[in-house]
């Protein structure tokens, strides 16, 4: 119960990654606030949560400038303030460069990093925390390169980018601030590229990482190491998550 006490937001709750933070978050004793477009399945995702305090806030963080102060103030409406904010939310379309559109790159880096960086002013204000500790969802295609990924690996290269500022900007604020690095992970958006690319393909690319695909789970226990005390003297730092695939 590492997190007992805890009052830690996380977006993209609805699925994957995030619903995997948000249920080891439970887990480990803190509230959530479940952030997500799909207000259903956010409650099937509370009511699916061991512990009590969890609140469900659906928000669309392709609007982040309505969507944002309203969940901050949604999530603390009660006095309670935030201890940890993950940003687990994410666009992953898979498009060469050559065409991708100006609509689909905005939305990209909206919703992948326009919404983290305004999270992130809401969550450093008084009124909503006194501190803690932030985790991005990053990616490993910041660091290296793959087909077809050029936008989205722009958007997490912008989140590794700032995660380094921020870190130094804000410790003053006893706030911490670190990225995870997953790269294939089996999520619905694995098995959305397999019906794309075909089975032989989403093969030859486990064959790339020693330890094959990962669960969100594992990266779950990543973001928890980051949130809890155990890390506290980590800030500004990218932890890779990807079954060795960077080390190929």
């Amino acid at each position: 119960m590492i997190l007992k006490g805890q009052m830690i937001l996380v977006t993209g709750a609805s699925r994957g990654i995030g619903k995997a933070c948000a249920r080891r978050c439970a887990e480990e004793g803190a509230s959530v606030v479940l952030v997500a477009r799909d207000g259903d399945k956010l409650e099937e995702v509370r009511n699916s949560l061991p512990g009590s305090g969890h609140l469900v806030v659906p928000a669309d963080l392709q609007n982040p400038e309505e969507s944002v102060p309203n969940l901050f103030d949604a999530a603390c409406a009660d006095g309670v303030k935030l201890t940890g904010l993950v940003h687990a939310a994410g666009i992953g379309v898979s498009a060469p460069a050559t065409v991708a559109s100006m609509k689909s790159m905005l939305e990209s880096f909206t919703v992948n990093y326009f919404s983290f960086m305004l999270m992130v002013r809401h969550f450093i204000r008084k009124k909503y925390s006194d501190g803690g500790s932030i985790v991005a969802v990053s990616s490993v295609a910041a660091v290296a390169g793959w087909k077809g990924v050029s936008v989205y690996a722009g958007t997490k290269g912008a989140l590794n980018a700032s995660v380094r500022s921020l870190a130094i900007e804000l410790a003053d604020r006893g706030v911490r601030v670190n990225a995870v690095l997953p790269s294939n992970i089996k999520t619905e958006m694995l098995e959305s590229l397999s019906l794309i690319t075909g089975e032989d393909a989403v093969q030859r690319v486990e064959a790339k990482q020693p330890l094959g695909f990962g669960d969100a789970e594992d990266v779950a226990n990543a973001v928890i190491f980051l949130l809890n005390p155990a890390s506290r003297f980590i800030t500004g730092s990218s932890l890779t998550v990807d079954g060795g695939y960077t080390a190929m």
